[in-house]
Order: C-alpha cells, then structure tokens, then sequence
C-alpha cells in the first residue's frame, strides 16, 4: 500500500491540510506530519539550533497517524523520512491557503517541503490556492492532488524533480482544466516599509505591492484564464550550458 506523508506550512490544524488529509485518505496509508503553527517565509529552512518537539494527534480522517512538529515543514519531511514513516513514496505539501509562483517559490515552506522530499530522491507535490475572494474553494485541489497522485505511479518523475501547482480559488465546475508551465516571475515594489513605534524607534515591515505580471506560458497566466497550472522544479539549480563556458575562463589566483 502506498506511504503518503502530507505536510505543510499552515500548520496541522489548517483547513488546507485537512481537506486533503481527508480527500486522499482511500489511496494509501496517509501520515499527516505539520508544523505546530503557522509559518511564513521559512522556505527550505532545516532547524539547527534547537530541539524539536513531537506529538502525535489525532485528525480523525481516516489518516494513518498524525504529528504536529515544533520545527518547520522540512524538518517534518526529515522526520517522517527517517524516523516517523520511513520507505515514503510520496510527499504532498498543502494545500496551501494562497499561491506558491514566480519569485515567491524561494520562501515558500510549501515548495521547501517538496524540495527537501526531492533532495532524498522521493516524488512531491506541493499544491496551492490562488487567492479568494469570500471564501476557500478546497475541491479542485483537493480533485487534482488525488489525479496526481494516480498519474504517477504510471508517469515517474525524475530524480531531482517535483511538481508545483496552483489551483483557481474557484468552485470546481468552473476550472477549466490544468496547463503544464512555466515558473514565471513575481515582483514587488516599496519592499521595506519604515515605521516607528511609540518611542520613535524604527523598526521595518518587508512586503511590498505587487506588480503586473505581463509574462505568457506562467502560472499567473493559467489562474488568471481558470486553468490548474503545474510547473516541473528542480533541486539541482546548476546553470549547465554556463558551465560549460565558464570551464573557458582562465582566472589568476
């Protein structure tokens, strides 16, 4: 039976991680293994300086077991490939409560999850929403993560690779399908923001406008037409046809 560990960033008592927990449940032993609390901006990052706390729940959706874990989604794909679960076959990050594209992917703890999964050579799948309006719509994304999880045990990712993808914030009838594309970019202007608190010190909040993103083929594109967008990613981040022009160099040293 297949090991799927689901995790996240939100925390273990998200309602993203929930609804998958319980939309995928009947297709193998399911381990739910998240963060204590919400994290943002955390990325990749792997808890060095302290330790990490672990207690098992219980989510009562027909889960296989379930831990919160004091440290953050990397940390939790840590444990459960070495300690927690072990011989994973897969690793679904979400379902994340806004969108994971462009720029944005370098601190997602999301798309961390799944490269950490990557780095050890397991399949994963890091599942967002883009953002709404009045409410979350969880049944495309949750729809999408079980097909995905069907398709590949018939289509092998590489080693190295994981998957991406960003779902309309909409209701499921009015997706329109999935586009495989392109990361594109996310840029933001006014990033830092002074303020000072009522001792007229300075302190900084970093964040920013977002701009229009006029790129085609991109993620942006796809939600903005109602399509699921998926987007191959990488671990190894090497620049190959550079490499071969910079082993022409000649540098004093």
């Amino acid at each position: 039976m297949m090991r799927i560990v689901i995790t996240n960033d939100d925390g273990i008592d998200s309602i993203g991680i929930r609804e998958l927990v319980g939309g995928i449940s009947s297709l193998g032993e399911v381990y739910a293994i998240a963060p204590d609390r919400r994290l943002f901006g955390v990325g990749g990052g792997v808890t060095f300086d302290k330790p990490i706390k672990v207690d098992e729940v219980f989510l009562g959706l027909r889960e296989k077991k379930a831990f919160k874990v004091s440290g953050t989604p990397s940390d939790c794909v840590i444990l459960a490939l070495d300690l927690l679960v072990k011989d994973v076959d897969i690793v679904i990050s979400g379902i994340n409560d806004e969108p994971n594209v462009g720029d944005d992917i370098r601190f997602s703890g999301t798309v961390g999850a799944c490269r950490e999964a990557a780095f050890s050579g397991i399949p994963a799948i890091g599942v967002s929403l883009e953002y709404g309006k009045d409410k979350n719509y969880f049944d495309g994304a949750v729809e999408i993560s079980r097909a995905l999880i069907k398709t590949m045990e018939r289509y092998k990712l590489p080693k190295g690779v994981f998957l991406n993808v960003n779902v309309p914030n909409i209701p499921r009838e009015e997706i329109k399908g999935v586009k495989f594309v392109k990361l594109g970019r996310r840029r933001y202007r006014d990033r830092v923001q002074k303020v000072l608190d009522p001792y007229a010190r300075e302190y900084f909040w970093i964040g920013g406008t977002l701009t229009e993103n006029l790129e085609k083929d991109t993620e942006n594109d796809a939600l903005k037409e109602n399509f699921i967008a998926i987007t191959p990613i990488k671990w190894d981040e090497t620049d190959y046809n550079f490499l071969e022009v910079m082993r022409k160099w000649r540098i004093e040293f």
